[in-house]
């Protein structure tokens, strides 16, 4: 364990945004975890984060009411851990009412007014009853206090959870308490969309294509494949091409992220008709491969009782694979190991698939049983590429120097431990193969790092 957390600081550090196809929903802007998670900073990361964005903020002190001098980071931590209101939550509430996170320059009136509490459209500063509030310290601990109060009195406030609002023209139906103390703060959209802008791009986890992704506390899950997100209709669509142990629990924070893709309603190698072309298929990954006749259909094998009718649009959403013929042979894949070496290959289409550690074998075929035969037998066949890790695969190896995430074929660095242990990878999930089936099959992709 303590090689697997060493290495991780020589993968490069820098990694580009990855994509994420969001967008604001001013019906539900941030979960109820996001607003009263405590424990979501340190004052040390509290402190880091301030750094890493560069504002005058992080080296700003201040007495609190007991004449200890608190830095910005204590002050904002105390604060959320006396009132249960995230940091984060009040990190951002400091940038959307004044920059201060990340101006290097900023006034006193932007420390004094931090984040705006107190201060109405129609108010002046200079108002007795305003100047009560004064100060980054006030600032800070009323915003916490009065997000607390908004929860310990819910339903005494004009908005509440379910009810529909007209907010600066828009109709807003309001699904979560936490998106009613955003609204009761600042009821306004631009202000809450300015809020749900930095909370995306600072505290939002984006996750590499291939990720299994589900919401604490729900039961659906998610594939994340090209920057969307595609909903698992059942338990059988998922297994038959997942394994359920790669699934990380997220927010629904983390999901809203991500603008929705099709949905994967049928389990891997499904035999599906439609209801208006009566062509029946058999799907195959994202793929649908039309079965070219009834012959086919019977020498191939396939039950018609498997058989199940669809709507058109619904075999839309895949894309046309290679038609089944006469000549298709094993379209749903054989696994053949050599009587001569052991060597085991995947055969589709006539196609054989080298596979090149046991590790691959298990994590690609878990279920499956070789069928031993002669070598001639295997090299009959043409070879073809050879099998990859599944894609959401932790893996690692003797020279990989880290460990890799595999997305679209691709291994992805994980910058640290700490992006790690952010993105909720599993320690017990991490599989070691040698180096030829990670690195001499994989080729690099960009390295993958959290937000700081």
């Amino acid at each position: 364990m303590k090689k697997i957390i060493a290495v991780f600081s020589l993968i490069a550090l820098l990694a580009p945004q990855l994509a994420a196809a969001a967008s604001f929903n001013p019906n539900y802007i941030i979960s109820d975890n996001d607003l009263v998670d405590k424990n979501a900073m340190t004052v040390a990361q509290i402190q880091k984060f301030l750094n890493n964005r560069g504002g005058a903020v992080s080296g700003y002190k201040q007495p609190d009411p007991w004449g200890t001098t608190r830095s910005a980071a204590e002050i904002i931590y105390n604060a959320s851990q006396f009132y249960t209101i995230s940091p984060k939550y009040l990190i951002v509430t400091i940038q959307k009412e004044q920059s201060l996170i990340t101006d290097t320059t900023p006034t006193q009136y932007q420390y004094d007014w931090a984040t705006g509490y107190g201060v109405c459209d129609s108010c002046l500063v200079t108002d007795p009853q305003v100047k009560q509030y004064k100060g980054f310290y006030n600032q800070v601990n009323w915003a916490a206090k009065r997000n607390r109060y908004y929860i310990d009195t819910a339903g005494q406030w004009n908005f509440k959870v379910g009810g529909t609002y007209l907010i600066d023209g828009q109709s807003v139906t309001i699904q979560n308490q936490a998106t009613v103390n955003l609204y009761t703060y600042t009821p306004h959209l631009h202000g809450n969309e300015n809020f749900w802008t930095l909370w995306t791009r600072w505290f939002t986890k984006q996750f590499p294509d291939g990720s299994l992704l589900q919401v604490q506390g729900t039961a659906g899950v998610y594939l994340i494949q090209n920057g969307l997100k595609r909903p698992f209709f059942s338990k059988t669509a998922l297994i038959s091409r997942f394994d359920p142990k790669y699934i990380i629990l997220v927010s629904q924070t983390d999901i809203d992220a991500y603008a929705d893709g099709q949905p994967i309603k049928y389990p891997n190698y499904s035999l599906l008709r439609s209801k208006q072309t009566g062509r029946i298929y058999l799907i195959d990954g994202n793929d649908k491969r039309y079965i070219t006749s009834p012959q086919v259909f019977v020498d191939i094998g396939f039950n018609p009782e498997e058989v199940v009718v669809v709507e058109e649009t619904d075999l839309n959403s895949y894309t046309a694979g290679m038609d089944l013929t006469q000549q298709s042979e094993y379209p749903t894949g054989v696994l053949l190991k050599s009587k001569l070496n052991g060597g085991i290959a995947y055969v589709q289409d006539g196609v054989r698939h080298p596979i090149m550690s046991k590790e691959i074998l298990q994590n690609r075929f878990p279920n499956r049983v070789p069928v031993t035969v002669e070598q001639a037998t295997i090299d009959a066949y043409p070879r073809g590429e050879p099998i990859k890790f599944n894609d959401g695969t932790l893996v690692t190896s003797p020279n990989a120097n880290g460990i890799w995430v595999i997305s679209n074929g691709l291994r992805r660095g994980i910058s640290s431990k700490q992006a790690f242990d952010t993105l909720g990878y599993k320690w017990v999930n991490i599989i070691h193969t040698n180096d030829a089936a990670l690195l001499d099959m994989h080729p690099a992709g960009d390295p993958i790092s959290v937000t700081n």
